[in-house]
């Protein structure tokens, strides 16, 4: 049945639950489009409305990696929300602008509305919204570098998500979990992290989820030298993210195959796979994502023997890392660059001390080329 011509309401409506059905089928970019319609027939006073609609369409932008759209939708919801007098909306808007925000490299900016939002979900004992939010500063501390704050964090969430029985959520915990496992050097526990958001994801039928789990994978099968088998979950993870659209995860996803080629000596595919992670990485303005490019990239010259595009790589990495928070990626940058340079074992041993003070064990037997980053 199509929209109800003369009822504006009731056309907005038919917009949105179209949207709704596009989103939960991972169709982001037609959702969006389907949610503008919404948004264009509510009537200005319909404020409850067009705040759902900016929400969704933020969520949406965001999966697909246009987080400086995203963060537009989100604030013009956050104005909606406050307009109404809605505290939880309000921090439903400020966990979405944290999450863009903080796929910026805005860190600073993303802990401050993460945890303006936390404080509200607590006021208003609302432990569905505490969860996400929880997830989301997981994240952010582990872009910050803060491993065991990360770690905290995802379990926090978990356990309040396994009270409500919620799947979801559970298996977006166990991803987090997985990843900050495997910074921390403990590729077993990662992989069964992945393993068990990949069946409670699968259950929900959440493709995004399988994609991310699938990856995930990956890395935990690439971190413990089963490099085949690392290759195969790539594949199924690119197959996903490329039908869902979602730029950013499909280039990380880029970067860990491209790194498991690079173990296994198949140069000119692991380059043109972190070709093609920078590029995407560029175009939406993930720092974080062009450090590990440019590191890797300049590995690959190292490889060569062409120290000096190593050394120019190299160059281009720190200056992209200039002035951000991203203190793992420093490490990684340092330890580049003792590897190119030939540095000492006093030096080697600070950059070890560096990545323990973080919580990760990556370091514990010596660096070789190829370097297997977590």
């Amino acid at each position: 049945m199509g929209p109800l011509r003369g009822h504006p309401e009731m056309e907005a409506e038919d917009h949105y639950q179209r949207g709704e059905e596009l989103r939960e089928r991972c169709r982001f970019s037609e959702a969006v489009e389907a949610y503008r319609e919404a948004l264009r027939a509510y009537p200005p006073a319909e404020t409850f409305g067009r705040l759902r609609c900016q929400k969704r369409i933020g969520d949406c932008l965001r999966m697909i990696g246009a987080f400086r759209d995203a963060e537009k939708a989100y604030r013009d919801a956050l104005k909606l929300a406050r307009q109404r007098g809605d505290e939880l909306e309000e921090a439903d808007c400020l966990v979405g602008l944290g999450l863009g925000q903080r796929a910026l490299g805005e860190l600073e900016e993303a802990k401050g509305n993460f945890q303006k939002a936390l404080d509200l979900y607590q006021e208003y004992d609302d432990p569905e919204g505490e969860g996400f939010c929880l997830w989301a500063m997981g994240g952010m501390w582990r872009a910050l570098g803060d491993l065991r704050r990360a770690k905290e964090a995802f379990q926090e969430a978990l356990f309040l998500f396994e009270g409500m029985e919620d799947l979801w959520g559970q298996g977006y915990c166990h991803c987090g979990l997985g990843g900050v496992e495997r910074v921390m050097g403990n590729y077993r526990e990662s992989l069964d992290h992945y393993s068990r958001a990949n069946q409670l994801l699968g259950e929900v039928d959440d493709a995004f989820g399988r994609a991310y789990s699938f990856c995930g994978m990956g890395n935990a099968h690439r971190m413990m030298g089963d490099f085949p088998r690392a290759l195969d979950y790539f594949a199924r993870a690119t197959e996903l993210y490329s039908e869902i659209g979602d730029k950013v995860s499909y280039a990380w996803t880029l970067w860990g195959e491209g790194t498991a080629l690079k173990m296994i000596r198949r140069l000119q595919e692991a380059e043109e796979r972190f070709r093609r992670a920078q590029g995407l990485f560029s175009e939406t303005g993930d720092g974080r994502g062009t450090i590990y490019c440019l590191l890797s990239l300049g590995e690959i010259r190292q490889l060569e023997g062409r120290v000096g595009d190593a050394a120019a790589s190299l160059q281009r990495a720190e200056e992209v890392l200039e002035g951000k928070p991203f203190a793992l990626e420093r490490c990684h940058l340092r330890l580049y660059r003792w590897l190119l340079e030939g540095g000492d074992r006093g030096e080697l041993e600070e950059i070890r001390g560096a990545y323990r003070k973080l919580g990760s064990h990556f370091l514990n037997s010596p660096p070789t080329l190829p370097l297997n980053l977590p």
